[in-house]
């Protein structure tokens, strides 16, 4: 018996009653964890799959990182791997990863060191410990060498049937490539755990543990779990999650998108401040220029009607004095008349 396992969760026929959506991802790294931590025949199942070997060949297994199902987790505990020993001898990492991320690829390489140096440190090297990790991806790693399942381990460039050490294994399940899954995927049953993790609906997971025990224990735990309502939050905590995650994952796709065209763009913008600020420049310029000349309009307006009014102003005057001047002749006129009246009286002038 597991070291760290109450026990085994009993199967349960209950869950054939359930029809139509799951109502929940089973990729959900939180359930996929309460699933290994919780049922021990599963868990060997699905190592022994991987081992190529009937689980009752594995003696004794172990979660050596339980944590308490149904209480929330906090963002240090963000990553759900489940580490397993196996009787006492070999480390595997298991991991559900939906969504790619930058770095990815790197990331496993540093857990996998990590969990070998701290799992054997102080020890022989003789007697060091393997360590194997795990991955269920929902992506290809490769785009141009699409695989479902696929090994990476230490071997001879020249000769890769010349293997280095198998201590260090990276394995990874492909969950959109089932496809591509070949005869021994199929023989060793990790096809169907892929499967068993992309189905959507409850027929699917009938179709699938039809004459097959193993899925069934492995489906009945399921349905179990997600009865637990401490779980289920957690489960559709997860979810929240990974939906945040996958939005700052598109996000970043689409920066890594455009980030080549960014100084260009940057540039572009400059010139266009630049160019702004000119014609802003400009139009305070044209602006200013349009207010002088409507004051120097408005000045000439004022010297013209000034001038004007002088000029209507000369132009009364000249006729008063042409006034004046008229009634001076005709003063004259008629002193001149009176006068020669007065001569013509005193006979002077010929009448």
């Amino acid at each position: 018996m597991a070291k760290n396992y109450e026990h085994t969760i009993a199967y349960s026929n209950k869950w054939k009653t359930k029809t139509g959506e799951i109502g929940f991802s089973l990729t959900n790294d939180y359930l996929f964890r309460a699933l290994l931590q919780r049922d021990e025949l599963t868990l060997k199942a699905l190592v022994s799959s991987f081992l190529r070997i009937d689980s009752g060949e594995i003696r004794d297994i172990e979660v050596t990182n339980p944590i308490v199902l149904g209480e929330s987790i906090f963002n240090k505990e963000y990553h759900l791997d489940v580490k397993v020993m196996i009787d006492d001898n070999n480390v595997i990492d298991l991991e559900m990863q939906v969504v790619r991320h930058k770095g990815w690829i790197e990331r496993t390489l540093v857990y996998l060191c990590r969990e070998f140096s701290e799992i054997n440190h102080g020890t022989q090297y003789s007697d060091v410990k393997g360590v194997w990790q795990i991955s269920f991806c929902g992506f290809t790693l490769f785009k141009d060498k699409p695989e479902f399942y696929s090994e990476y381990a230490f071997v001879n460039k020249k000769e890769s049937d010349q293997v280095y050490s198998d201590k260090l294994k990276i394995l990874n399940v492909n969950l959109a490539r089932i496809d591509l899954a070949d005869e021994d995927d199929i023989k060793y049953g990790i096809a169907d755990w892929a499967r068993l993790f992309n189905a959507k609906r409850w027929e699917e997971l009938k179709m699938l543990t039809k004459d097959n025990p193993t899925m069934e224990q492995a489906v009945s735990s399921i349905w179990y779990l997600s009865e637990d309502k401490k779980i289920r939050d957690e489960i559709w905590k997860r979810e929240d999650n990974e939906l945040i995650y996958r939005s700052m994952v598109e996000d970043l796709e689409e920066y890594e998108k455009i980030k080549d065209k960014i100084p260009a763009l940057e540039s572009k913008l400059e010139e266009i401040k630049r160019e702004t600020e000119k014609a802003k420049q400009e139009t305070e310029k044209a602006k200013q220029e349009t207010e002088k000349a409507k004051q120097e309009t408005e000045k000439a307006k004022l010297e013209s009607e000034k001038a004007k009014q002088e000029s209507e102003k000369a132009k009364q005057e000249s006729e008063k004095a042409k006034q004046e001047s008229e009634k001076a002749l005709a003063e004259k006129d008629a002193e001149i008349k009176r006068l020669k009246e007065q001569l013509k009286n005193a006979g002077i002038l010929n009448k």
